[in-house]
């Protein structure tokens, strides 16, 4: 099974972004503009959600940092979707 990427906006819920692909590998893109403290409970949160999901899906992200290119991204979520045993981790990008 593919990785489905999804950008979350600063104002999703990483929660509800993941309930509404039950069974499918997520790699979330939590695409820049949180406040430190919103953006460190996503961040929390990403462990939590793939051992939720666990065994029968992964759950990884990516946190661009604002002036992060769209092929470094794009190479974050096609490694993160390509690694089948990795599950629960953040990759930052151009930091």
């Amino acid at each position: 099974m593919a990785a489905r990427r999804v950008d979350l906006a600063p104002e999703a819920d990483v929660s509800v972004a993941v309930a509404a692909y039950p069974g499918v590998d997520l790699v979330l893109v939590l695409t820049p503009g949180r406040d430190p403290v919103s953006q460190a409970m996503v961040e929390a949160a990403i462990a939590p959600l793939a051992i939720k999901a666990a065994p029968v899906a992964r759950i990884n992200a990516v946190v661009p940092s604002p002036d992060a290119s769209d092929e470094a991204v794009a190479a974050a979520v096609a490694y993160l979707a390509a690694a089948r045993s990795v599950t629960g981790q953040l990759l930052a990008v151009g930091i």
